[in-house]
């Protein structure tokens, strides 16, 4: 009897949870879309000059820069057009270079942000300044270059050039997906105490789990630190629910 009552209660909790997963998947959240202080026109980024060297622009913003070796050049795995690089000072053109580190000791050095799972993937970037290309290779040489930050649409820039998170201004829930948040608020910078705060989002993408998606708030100083400040789960796909991704 005991046995029988045990798995009772196991069905019941597993009951509880499929049913507030529907009831979640039934919500629909009140959209804010508010830019705050950005404006929004001046945050696109400009490689028009890359281009004109020879790369081309392909879908969702990947370059296909081979005809230039600028990839070769600067050992590119992919190059990408980066979104909402525009108000960074001094204004220059800008690519995404993202790298493959070749080892454990290069994987802590080898480039902004980790873009991959198990792949050792990182994030550096190609400007064009000065009629010539050159490498950022690292937070601290982006710091030095582009520091100080004076804009919401600098802050905006760095938010997004020194972390895994992206911009959204229209805000849509796919079709069958579950609603975590009864509120979500679009892309926003607001001054706060001389530094910025940056509303951005994001997705658990690595490892096992539920796989969100969620908002994540950054404090941008004046100098040029990014730092999380919160997190906010918003929704999530049902189909990756308890799925390990490597």
């Amino acid at each position: 009897m005991a046995s029988m009552d045990a798995k009772g209660i196991v069905f019941s909790v597993i009951s509880i949870s499929v049913l507030a997963i529907i009831m979640a998947g039934c919500l629909r959240p009140n959209i804010i879309t508010d830019s705050g202080l950005l404006n929004v026109t001046a945050t696109a980024t400009n490689f028009s000059v890359f281009i004109e060297a020879g790369c081309i622009e392909q879908g969702n913003g990947w370059l296909d820069c081979s005809s230039t070796s600028l990839d070769k050049r600067f050992s590119c795995e992919e190059m990408w057009v980066p979104k909402g690089l525009g108000g960074l000072s001094p204004k220059v053109q800008i690519v995404e270079c993202n790298v493959l580190a070749k080892n454990e000791i290069e994987d802590t050095t080898a480039g902004i942000v980790r873009l991959g799972c198990m792949l050792p993937i990182f994030r550096k970037y190609i400007i064009f300044v000065d009629g010539e290309y050159k490498l950022i290779g690292s937070k601290e040489e982006f710091i030095q270059f582009f520091a100080p930050v004076e804009s919401p649409e600098e802050a905006l820039a760095f938010a997004l050039a020194l972390t895994g998170a992206y911009a959204d201004y229209n805000m849509t829930i796919p079709e069958g997906y579950v609603v975590l948040a009864s509120e979500i608020r679009t892309t926003y910078v607001e001054e706060s105490g001389g530094n910025f705060k940056v509303h951005l989002f994001d997705m658990q993408s690595c490892g096992c789990g539920s796989h969100p998606y969620y908002s994540v708030d950054y404090t941008v100083t004046l100098a040029g630190d990014v730092n999380e400040i919160s997190t906010e789960d918003i929704y999530q796909n049902p189909k990756l629910i308890g799925l390990c991704v490597d």
